[in-house]
């Protein structure tokens, strides 16, 4: 008898993403035969994606997916901002930066692979407004200067057709027309004034998928990581970009990192002004008598992506795992080698419609089979330490007289009942994604036939 809930999933698409057309046919087999419910909707204007992502947060869909590129992402983002709402990604534009920060591969079918077994992880979510409006999100990271004006130098149709060597064009003009402005900037009280050539706000570590500017920003920390480039003319300017594009860093001597959780720019003049990859036009109206002022905060742990098992969680703050796994030597799935069965699922070795549905990492399937008998239907309370989060299913390792003792997994059935910290009782997408590694749940349930925990009620952390 099968007990998980059906993943609802609504896959949006973007048709003018990388190259054109993206085959999913092959990532929907593989989905819907791990009993992925699919819809399929396309954005067919700029910003469409947003309002196509608040609907299927409204229509009550598990995951949303983005089959497009960085952009469909960051309108994605947006949408399901603050709702618990998981959001995967089967990589198709031309830089795929999220997907390549975090091992998702660009073959649709391993991508849908490690979309099925995925866990969820929260992370910040920046937003820049202008002047104390029009807010604008980026996950990954968003500049204001030189990188602003190469986007808007950019030509869509030449990237459409060459991919990211239209970048290349676009660098060489903006390079020799765009010139340093004066700014003054406030970071967590920290004042910096002089003439940049480029601000960058970072909430990842990976640039344009080429480079990283901020090479050592967590995504999950609730800072950003700054980066000020204070290259001046196109000498100065291509000196940067030959360190960063030969060095993957830039160069010291004319660039100063720093770590905050908000700041603000002011200029006298507009600054062009990018996020995650996408142009935002700033009008000239923007300008008053003080000139112009862009301010940058994040949204603390404000969305849930999936995140494939096998990555090697770079992104994340470091987890203290020796404390949660005791004696046994188990490593967090988040760790680069991941588990057996998922690295065989990403291998080809075991086929994404018949992965064992009483999988659990350490578990003896023989001994399994043996004790089925006796443990069917018992009905227990267990205390749990969290090791993942996944769709709907948790991996933890059960707690008794303060002792770590056998992992298990833990399986959300359409009768789990989750409750808060004030007893309430919440929907299950908003409970898992407050859920972290390390939390301690109460967990009232039974073994079914299989040797799965099918979870009753789920008492969430005080």
């Amino acid at each position: 008898m099968q007990h998980s809930i059906t993943t609802r999933a609504c896959l949006i698409t973007n048709p003018k993403s990388g190259r054109g057309y993206l085959d999913l046919s092959a990532a929907r087999t593989l989905l819907q035969a791990q009993g992925w419910e699919l819809t399929v909707r396309q954005k067919l204007a700029g910003g469409e994606a947003t309002d196509l992502a608040r609907e299927a947060v409204r229509e009550g869909y598990d995951v949303i997916v983005d089959c497009g590129g960085d952009g469909t992402l960051n309108e994605i983002v947006a949408g399901v901002l603050g709702s618990g709402v998981a959001v995967g990604t089967l990589p198709g534009g031309t830089a795929n930066v999220w997907a390549h920060e975090t091992g998702i591969s660009r073959q649709l079918d391993v991508a849908a692979r490690q979309l099925a077994s995925a866990e969820r992880r929260s992370v910040d979510v920046g937003v820049v407004t202008i002047n104390g409006k029009h807010p604008h999100y980026f996950l990954l990271m968003a500049g204001l200067g030189l990188d602003g004006a190469i986007i808007g130098s950019l030509s869509k149709p030449l990237k459409q057709h060459i991919g990211k060597l239209a970048y290349a064009p676009a660098i060489v003009k903006a390079v020799r027309t765009f010139h340093p402005l004066p700014v003054h900037i406030e970071m967590d009280g920290l004042h910096w004034q002089g003439r940049v050539m480029q601000i960058i706000a970072g909430n990842s570590r990976r640039y344009a998928d080429v480079t990283k500017l901020t090479p050592a920003a967590y995504i999950d920390d609730g800072l950003l990581d700054v980066c000020l480039i204070t290259a001046s003319g196109p000498l100065g300017a291509s000196r940067q970009l030959g360190s960063l594009l030969m060095r993957q860093q830039p160069s010291e001597a004319t660039a100063q990192q720093y770590r905050a959780a908000s700041m603000t720019v002011s200029a006298p003049d507009v600054l062009p002004l990018q996020v995650d990859g996408g142009e935002v036009h700033v009008s000239s109206d923007e300008v008053t008598a003080e000139g112009i002022v862009f301010t940058f905060s994040l949204v603390a742990q404000g969305v849930c992506m999936l995140v494939p098992r096998t990555y090697d969680g770079t992104l994340f703050q470091p987890q203290r795992l020796a404390d949660i796994a005791g004696d046994s030597g188990h490593t967090n799935d988040t760790g680069g080698h991941g588990s057996g069965v998922t690295n065989a699922i990403l291998h080809g070795s075991i086929d994404a419609g018949v992965i064992p549905h009483n999988y659990a990492s350490n578990s003896n399937h023989h001994e399994n089979g043996k004790r089925q008998g006796k443990q069917k239907h018992q009905k227990k309370t267990w205390q749990l330490r969290i090791l993942s989060v996944g769709i709907n299913t948790i991996t933890a390792r059960r707690i008794k007289n303060d002792k770590a003792k056998k992992e298990v997994r833990v399986v959300l059935s359409e009768d789990t009942v989750i409750s808060g910290n004030n007893r309430v009782d919440i929907a299950p997408e908003n409970a898992l994604a407050t859920l972290h590694v390390g939390d301690v749940i109460t967990v009232d349930g039974a073994k079914d036939g299989q040797g799965v925990f099918v979870a009753h009620r789920v008492q969430l952390p005080h």
